[in-house]
């Protein structure tokens, strides 16, 4: 085979390969987003309200409805109640006028769940970290082993808010959250993250 004729079998894949990358680099951008925009939680507490709210990149105004299906929620002057287990269904829809077509309608499904509960026990994280935890309804207190952290054992008190944990630790007042299903609290003291795990028998 002539010298010639290698490098036209060599060229062969170079060209092919730049031609496809001359049609991607042609390729026209895909079409910015046209319809409404409606964000909403994936879920929320009994006891919450959530005000929604909706927009249309056309600028035309948005109706939010409750659908039928929901359960548990109410919908009314514009604010969504939890009132219990269930899920509420909402409905966002831009009917369009004479000047501007309808978009479709976009749904959002909020699941409604109880409050996670303040498990009494030994909770127990990472690097040794243990706490006893009493609990008397919406009060708990305890002591945190934080002797790993160089920070000994210290006491702690304080009141659950549904998900929302308000204690004081060493003097020092914190917040934590419970996740959803009550089975972790994060908080974060002197610039230190905690995560705590609920006692092993919470379920």
């Amino acid at each position: 085979m002539s010298k010639s004729s290698r490098l036209r079998l060599l060229g062969a894949p170079l060209l092919v390969l730049g031609a496809i990358g001359l049609l991607a680099s042609c390729a026209p951008e895909p079409p910015p987003y046209r319809g409404i925009i409606f964000n909403a939680p994936s879920f929320s507490y009994i006891g919450r309200t959530f005000t929604p709210t909706a927009t249309d990149t056309s600028g035309m105004p948005v109706t939010i409805t409750l659908d039928a299906s929901s359960t548990g929620c109410t919908f009314v002057g514009g604010v969504v109640s939890f009132n219990s287990l269930g899920t509420c269904v909402l409905n966002a829809d831009q009917p369009g006028d004479a000047t501007h077509d309808p978009s479709p309608r976009v749904q959002r499904s909020i699941a409604i769940i109880p409050c996670p509960p303040m498990r009494p026990g030994i909770w127990t994280g990472p690097m040794n970290l243990s706490a006893d935890v009493s609990v008397s309804g919406s009060l708990f207190y305890g002591t945190i082993d934080l002797t790993s952290l160089g920070y000994g054992v210290q006491g702690f008190s304080g009141t659950v808010s549904c998900e929302v944990v308000n204690m004081t630790f060493n003097n020092v007042p914190l917040q934590g959250y419970l996740s959803p299903d009550g089975k972790t609290l994060s908080s974060n003291y002197q610039g230190i993250d905690i995560l705590l795990n609920a006692p092993a028998d919470a379920g």
